[in-house]
């Protein structure tokens, strides 16, 4: 929020089930596009790390559609090493444990 103005969401799913492990991964966000392009997504991302590490999950999944340039730069900007592509998903592993150094 900024404001009173709605500017995305962050979802954090404490455990993964098939449909998750393959496409979803621990951490979803999303940023309406009219707030994109401002950090928002990629400090969204960074502040959701330690909260993940709190609940006791030390390495996080992260994905994005494959053509998703702006994702892919923010995840990887937060640590996020990609693994594979699934589905049309890249996935990407990220450590909380090293989380807060943006």
């Amino acid at each position: 929020m900024d404001g009173d103005a709605f500017l995305g969401s962050l979802a954090i799913r404490h455990e993964l089930n098939d449909f998750l492990l393959n496409e979803g991964g621990h951490i979803g966000y999303s940023v309406r596009p009219s707030a994109r392009r401002r950090g928002y997504a990629s400090k969204a991302l960074a502040d959701a790390l330690p909260v993940a590490r709190d609940l006791g999950i030390s390495r996080v999944l992260i994905t994005c559609d494959e053509d998703n340039l702006g994702s892919r730069a923010t995840i990887e900007k937060n640590g996020g090493v990609y693994e594979d592509s699934r589905n049309s998903k890249r996935r990407y592993w990220a450590d909380t444990e090293q989380s807060g150094t943006l």
